[in-house]
């Protein structure tokens, strides 16, 4: 008896953690070089994490490559029509609690520019408010640009993920696709 109220007594636990918000902060920018960093926040900010670009070194180690050889052998049938639905079921389940955006950009033919600017900036009239903050300034030099930041920070519930994700893995597609795909890391093995 003990042991099924220390089973219901985790289950809950992990359900109450499953409750708290997780933070997510984006932020690249493009100047000479292109940096980006994804800072991760859970607890209420008692848990964080970054992630930076890492920095590449002057010495080459052998990659691995990727090849197609092992997506020919997967069953492909029913897998992106399962991509498509896990992609709608998560679409709505965050929050953006703040973008700022500061973007220079510009054409080597300032028509070209010209028509970017008339494409962008009625848009940009729809998403002014607080909470986004996009400034959009186009450059007729005759050079092409594309150089400034963007920033933005997510909410997002854990809890809410379980259901698509668990729809997405026991589909039978995707159920299949794994199976095999572990059964070739097992023979590479061998």
């Amino acid at each position: 008896m003990s042991v099924l109220v220390a089973l219901a007594c985790l289950f809950a636990l992990i359900l109450i953690l499953l409750c708290i918000p997780v933070d997510i902060l984006l932020r690249i920018e493009r100047y000479e070089k292109i940096k980006f960093s994804i800072h991760f926040g859970w607890l209420f900010g008692l848990i964080n994490k970054e992630l930076k670009q890492a920095e590449r070194k002057s010495h080459k180690k052998e990659e691995r490559k990727f090849s197609f050889d092992m997506l020919k052998e997967l069953p492909i049938k029913g897998l992106f029509k399962q991509i498509r639905r896990l992609l709608e079921d998560i679409s709505g389940r965050f929050s953006i609690r703040k973008i700022n955006m500061d973007v220079t950009a510009g054409f080597d033919d300032p028509a070209d520019t010209g028509y970017l600017c008339a494409a962008v900036y009625p848009v940009l009239t729809f998403y002014s408010s607080e909470n986004c903050n996009i400034n959009f300034n186009a450059s007729f030099e005759g050079k092409g640009i594309l150089q400034g930041y963007a920033e933005g920070a997510l909410r997002l519930l854990p809890i809410r993920f379980i259901v698509p994700l668990l729809r997405f893995i026991f589909s039978g597609a995707v159920f299949k696709t794994l199976r095999i795909m572990m059964a070739q890391r097992w023979k590479k093995k061998k």
